[in-house]
C-alpha cells in the first residue's frame, strides 16, 4: 500500500488531488482508484494522514475485535456493524480507535 502511494505521488498522480477539499467518500474513492489501496487503507490515511477523527477504520478486524470486547458484544463485527456502532461519536470516532489500539498496546505491555 505505502509502495502503491508513493509511486502514485512520484508519478504526479495525485498533484491536482486536493483531500483536504473532499468529503472522506470522494477520498477514499480516490485512494481506492489506486493499484493496492482498498478501502481500509484508504480510511487509514483520511484517519492517521489527514487527521480525519470522524473515521473508524471499520475493515481493521483487530479494532473491530476492541471494539466488541470493549462494548461487550459477542461475535465478529462486520464492516457495516463497526460504522452503525460507532456512528453514536461521530467526529470522535477516531479517538475512540487511537484510545482502543493505546489499550490493546498497554494490556500487552507493549506501551
Amino acid at each position: 500500500m505505502l509502495r502503491s502511494l508513493a509511486s502514485a505521488y512520484l508519478k504526479g498522480e495525485l498533484e491536482d488531488v486536493r483531500f483536504e477539499s473532499m468529503d472522506n467518500p470522494h477520498v477514499v474513492r480516490a485512494l481506492e482508484g489506486i493499484k493496492g489501496v482498498g478501502r481500509w487503507s484508504a480510511e487509514y490515511v483520511l484517519l492517521y494522514s489527514l487527521g480525519r477523527l470522524d473515521v473508524y477504520p471499520g475493515d481493521d478486524v483487530g479494532a473491530a475485535k476492541s471494539l466488541a470486547t470493549w462494548l461487550g458484544i459477542s461475535g465478529r463485527l462486520s464492516y457495516e456493524d463497526v460504522q452503525t456502532v460507532t456512528s453514536r461519536w461521530g467526529q470522535y470516532r477516531g479517538m475512540v480507535y487511537f484510545h482502543l489500539l493505546l489499550r490493546r498496546l498497554r494490556e500487552k505491555s507493549l506501551v
